[in-house]
C-alpha cells in the first residue's frame, strides 16, 4: 500500500512528496522490496532531470555533480538490495550518461560493479534503425575505462580507485580483445606511463579497421612525438587532412606546428598556428600557452606579413607505409580476380572462389579503385578468414575453375537485353552492359574472359566479364579455354 502511494505521487509529478513518503517508509521497513523500488524510481527522476539539463547545456559539469551526487549517495545506501533489478540498471545507466562530467562516477561504478545489471542490460539490442547496439554492460565497462584514463594523471587521485578501473579495462580487453575503444583507452594508459611501444601497438588494430579516422592517427603521432619526431610529423599531418571537423584536430595543430618548426618548415607551421587561432577565436575558447608562444614568434609574424602561409601536403602514402613498418606481420596471400567495382559503395569485390571473396573499400585501398573487373590480384591477410590487410598485383592469366577464357557462339534473343555464349561444356551468361553491343537474333562467334560465381539464388555459373575479341577466329571447336591457349587482352 505504501509503495502504491509513492508511485502515485511520482506519476502525478509530485516528486518532493513522493521522496518524503519513500524516506519515511524506508525508515519503517528498510527491506520492503516494493518500497525500495518506488524509492529508487523517485531518485531516478531527480537524476534524470539533471542529466537531461546537462545534455541540453542548461547545467555546467560542476552543477551537474553538485545536483546528482546527493541522490546517487542516497541510492547507494539501499540500492544493493535491488541488484539485477531494472531500476538498479537504470540508475547505473544515468551514471554512465553523466560519467564524463560527474566527479564521483568511478566511486559509484566501483560500488555498483559490472556484473549486477538486470539480464536485459547484458544483451545487445537492435534500435529503430535496425542497427545492433552493444549491451549496457559493455558500455559500462567502456565508460569505466575511459574515466579511469581521464583521472589517472590527475594529482591527488585515489590510486586504489584507478587500479580498480585498470582491472576492469584489462578484464574487458581479455573478453573482447578487438574492441576499438578499449584498445584506445589502453593505449592512452600506456602513454601516461611512458610505455611507447605498447601504447602504439594498441592502436594498430584501430588504424587497420578505421584508416580514415583522424583520432587514432593523432594519438599515434603524440605517442611517437618524443622518440620519433619525423614519424610523428607524418601521423599528425595525415590526421589534419583526415579530420572532417576542426574540433577533431584542435589540439593537434599546435603540436604539428611545433614539429614543422623543428623541421624548419616555418610557412607550413604558420598555417597550422593560424588555423588553430581562428578556431579558438570562433568558438570563444581560451588560447593555451603553447599556442600563444607559437603565435608570438618572429617566424610566425614574418610568414603572416609575407602571406607565405601554406598547408602541409597530404601524407597518406607515408602514413600507411609507416603503419606497415610498425605493425609488420607475416601475411598469407590468396589469389583472386576483381569481379566488379561498385562505384556507389566505393568498393571493389575480389572473388577467390565461386562463393567467397573480399570487399575492398576504396578509402582503405585507394589504388585498387583504378583496376577494372577481370584484373588478377592477391589479397594478404594476417590470419585465415581475417580482414584484408594488403593487396598486390598478380600476373594476368586464368584461375582454373574461377576465371577462364570462353570461346563459343553468342546468342541474344530479341526480347532479352542479356545473352548467352554457348560452348560445348557450359553456357556463359552475358550481362546487359556487354550484350547491348550485339544485334538480337544474330549468332556471333566470340571470345571472352568469364568468371564462375554464384548468383543471388545461389546457383553457380559462368558470367562474362570482358570480351577478348568480337568476330570469328580460326577456331575449330567451342569450349572453355585456359589463358594459356587463348591470348590475353
Amino acid at each position: 500500500m505504501a509503495a502504491k502511494e509513492i508511485f502515485a505521487a511520482r506519476k502525478a509529478g509530485k516528486l518532493d512528496e513522493a521522496l518524503g513518503l519513500a524516506r519515511t517508509e524506508y525508515a519503517r521497513d528498510p527491506k520492503d522490496t516494493w518500497v525500495l523500488r518506488a524509492y529508487a524510481w523517485v531518485l531516478y527522476d531527480y537524476v534524470k532531470k539533471a542529466t537531461d539539463a546537462f545534455e541540453a547545456k542548461q547545467l555546467s559539469a560542476t552543477a551537474l555533480s553538485q545536483r546528482i551526487t546527493p541522490y546517487m549517495k542516497e541510492f547507494s545506501k539501499f540500492g544493493g538490495l535491488l541488484r539485477r533489478d531494472t531500476c538498479f540498471s537504470q540508475m547505473v545507466r544515468l551514471a554512465m550518461k553523466a560519467s564524463g562530467a560527474w566527479t564521483d562516477f568511478l566511486i559509484f561504478a566501483r560500488w555498483a560493479g559490472t556484473e549486477d545489471l538486470d539480464p536485459e542490460a547484458n544483451r545487445t539490442f537492435i534500435n529503430e534503425d535496425g542497427k545492433t547496439l552493444d549491451s549496457q554492460q559493455t558500455r559500462l565497462k567502456r565508460a569505466i575505462s575511459k574515466q579511469t584514463v581521464a583521472m589517472a594523471g590527475m594529482p591527488g587521485v585515489d590510486q586504489e580507485l584507478i587500479e580498480w578501473g585498470q582491472g576492469v579495462l584489462a578484464e574487458a580487453l581479455r573478453e573482447t580483445p578487438d574492441d576499438q575503444w578499449l584498445n584506445f583507452y589502453s593505449s592512452k594508459m600506456h602513454l601516461l606511463r611512458g610505455e611507447v611501444e605498447p601504447a602504439a601497438k594498441r592502436l594498430f588494430p584501430i588504424l587497420r579497421r578505421q584508416p580514415r579516422a583522424a583520432w587514432p592517427w593523432s594519438l599515434l603521432g603524440l605517442i611517437l612525438e618524443a622518440s620519433r619526431p619525423l614519424d610523428a610529423l607524418i601521423c599528425l599531418t595525415h590526421a589534419s587532412h583526415l579530420a572532417r571537423e576542426e574540433l577533431e584536430v584542435a589540439k593537434v595543430r599546435p603540436r604539428l606546428a611545433q614539429l614543422l618548426v623543428h623541421a624548419n618548415r616555418f610557412d607550413e607551421a604558420a598555417y597550422e598556428v593560424q588555423r588553430a587561432l581562428a578556431f579558438r577565436e570562433q568558438q570563444g575558447f581560451k588560447v593555451p600557452t603553447d599556442l600563444a608562444a607559437l603565435a608570438a614568434s618572429d617566424w610566425y609574424h614574418h610568414a603572416v606579413a609575407a602571406g607565405s602561409l601554406r598547408r602541409v601536403p597530404p601524407a597518406a602514402t607515408a602514413a600507411h607505409a609507416l603503419l606497415d613498418a610498425l605493425d609488420a606481420r607475416e601475411l598469407t596471400y590468396t589469389k583472386g580476380v576483381i569481379d566488379h567495382v561498385n562505384a556507389e559503395k566505393r568498393l571493389s569485390y575480389v572473388a577467390t572462389s565461386a562463393t567467397d571473396g573480399f570487399a575492398l573499400l576504396h578509402h582503405a585501398f585507394p589504388t585498387i579503385a583504378e583496376l577494372p573487373p577481370g584484373t588478377l590480384v592477391e589479397i594478404g591477410c594476417a590470419e585465415v578468414g581475417g580482414a584484408p590487410q594488403k593487396w598486390r598485383s598478380a600476373p594476368h592469366g586464368s584461375l582454373p575453375g574461377l576465371y577462364e577464357a570462353a570461346w563459343g557462339w553468342l546468342e541474344r534473343r530479341p526480347d532479352q537485353d542479356f545473352a548467352f555464349i554457348r560452348t560445348n561444356t557450359d553456357d556463359v551468361f552475358v550481362p546487359p552492359h556487354l550484350a547491348k553491343d550485339f544485334t538480337a537474333g544474330e549468332a556471333r562467334e566470340v571470345r571472352c574472359w568469364a568468371i564462375r560465381r554464384a548468383n543471388k539464388t545461389g546457383k553457380v555459373g559462368w558470367r562474362a566479364i570482358s570480351f577478348i575479341q568480337i568476330g570469328p577466329e580460326d577456331a575449330s571447336e567451342t569450349h572453355i579455354l585456359t589463358s594459356a591457349a587463348v591470348p590475353g587482352p
